[in-house]
């Protein structure tokens, strides 16, 4: 099948749209087949919380990327940090005693640009008020290094991920499929932020070997 493209994206996923997203930024041409109908489309992120685990320092980081920054209790929010040492200890933990891999090591140091990203890109995020925190002396305290998901959960995430796409041949793996991520388990919004990190890795080497 010819379709005149640079590469094709199978599914509308997190990481297939930040696969197809990263190859039109490199100024390819993508295609992005779904075999579900609209109101299915997303793949597995459909059916998630929207949480997204990822390295920053403090509160200054998140409120760019907040929907709401209006929200009365930001001010009385403490976010805390969630320094790399920390995301790499969290994902140790699930290891079964296996050092971390490669793959892991990357999604510590690219969540942080992979979030930003989906942030440019008009995604928005809110804290994780009733999961994730607790109230204490009037204030909001976040726990764990998961503080925020995208507004919508991963229905919000799936419809601000899709987008027109133009297609073609070259397939390359991203999402679930990419081994040596979580071996045993994984911290809870983990999935979520691999999916970006690697399908902009996908996307971006996709562009380059076309």
């Amino acid at each position: 099948m010819n379709t005149g493209r640079d590469f094709v994206v199978v599914g509308s996923g997190n990481a297939a749209m930040s696969a197809a997203i990263a190859g039109r930024e490199q100024g390819r041409s993508v295609l992005v087949i779904e075999k579900a109908g609209r109101d299915l489309a997303g793949g597995n992120t459909a059916y998630t919380a929207g949480a997204m685990r990822f390295v920053y320092d403090g509160a200054e980081d998140r409120l760019p990327r907040l929907g709401g920054p209006d929200d009365l209790r930001l001010s009385r929010t403490d976010f805390g940090a969630y320094p790399a040492e920390r995301f790499a200890a969290d994902l140790l933990g699930f290891n079964d005693g296996r050092p971390r891999s490669r793959e892991q090591q990357a999604l510590i140091a690219e969540s942080d640009d992979a979030v930003r990203r989906l942030a440019s890109r008009g995604v928005k995020f809110e804290p994780i008020y009733a999961r994730q925190s607790f109230e204490k002396d009037g204030r909001h305290v976040c726990r764990g290094g998961l503080t925020l998901a995208t507004r919508g959960g991963g229905h919000g995430l799936a419809e601000s991920g899709r987008a027109a796409f133009r297609g073609v041949p070259g397939l390359h793996a991203c999402g679930e499929m990419v081994g040596g991520v979580f071996l045993t388990g994984h911290p809870g919004g983990s999935g979520l932020t691999s999916g970006v990190v690697f399908g902009r890795r996908a996307g971006k080497g996709a562009a380059r070997v076309g």
